[in-house]
């Protein structure tokens, strides 16, 4: 997930053309190559900023995002909210006093 990937790229490794590999990727996996690891990123991203301290930016690099505003602006088509405010708003862990 953290490689910078191209379609090209992939295809060459897989001996495929960049045609047939987004049509096998499509017909198998619902989406096209760039597409799933979008998803891919985006699922462990949003887990890293649920489940961790690490920095968005550090939450992006760990998924191969190399700039923080790209993940953020997934985050934020997804969640309708920047991934900082999301996390600003998680409930605190710890012991209720009743």
């Amino acid at each position: 997930m953290g490689e910078p990937w191209t379609v090209a790229s992939l295809a060459q490794e897989l001996a495929l053309s960049r045609t047939h590999l987004t049509r096998l990727f499509s017909t198998h996996m619902g989406a096209s190559p760039m597409r799933f690891l979008t998803e891919v990123r985006l699922t462990e991203f949003s887990r890293l900023i649920d489940e961790t301290d690490l920095s968005v930016h550090q939450a992006a690099q760990a998924v191969g995002w190399a700039d923080p505003r790209v993940a953020s602006a997934w985050f934020s088509r997804r969640f309708g909210v920047t991934p900082t405010r999301y996390r600003h708003c998680l409930p605190t862990t710890g012991s209720e006093t009743a």
